[in-house]
């Protein structure tokens, strides 16, 4: 329970009892919640992240089983790259001009890369996705051994892709 709320509860509590009591019910202090903490060493304020409820209902420390060993649970996950040669030039402008950007048409290219890794640390080659529709084989200057590759039309991972990557990287 949210401490801000706690205050309201008890008044409310207390305001149940009041009618079978017939108590007259003070309004509570605004350090009241900390007071009730002082008075039940069982209980603890401490501070929790928020995330989504989502996120919350899978959230694996929630679930997790000791017969499952470290080394069976994976954390697999794609990240997007967007590359592009957006440096410097020279232009000529105003000189009341003060801006130090330009915007650019610049078309760019995303690639995804695929990662995984087990609860023990041991992290698996990686996939990077190339947006084709064929493979080419000058996509990587020095292709890295055992890295794997794979190319879709919009440069990020789809079911095929993935069924491949779970047969190609992940249960070779």
């Amino acid at each position: 329970v949210r401490i801000k709320y706690v205050p309201t509860l008890a008044f409310s509590i207390a305001r149940r009892w009041s009618t079978t009591t017939n108590k007259p019910i003070k309004p509570l202090g605004k350090n009241w919640a900390r007071a009730f903490e002082k008075r039940h060493p069982e209980l603890k304020a401490r501070r929790v992240k928020s995330i989504d409820w989502k996120r919350y209902e899978n959230n694996i420390y929630d679930k997790t089983d000791a017969a499952v060993l470290l080394e069976n649970v994976y954390n697999m996950d794609e990240t997007g790259v967007m590359l592009s040669k957006l440096g410097s030039v020279k232009v000529l402008v105003g000189k009341d001009d003060r801006r130090d950007y330009r915007g650019t048409g610049m078309k760019r290219t995303m690639v995804t890369a695929v990662e995984c890794i087990s609860a023990d640390g041991r992290a698996l080659l990686p996939l990077i996705i190339w947006p084709a529709l064929t493979h080419r084989s000058n996509w990587t200057t020095y292709p890295i051994s055992g890295w794997h590759y794979g190319f879709s039309k919009s440069g990020y991972n789809d079911s095929k892709i993935s069924l491949e990557w779970l047969t190609r990287a992940f249960n070779p």
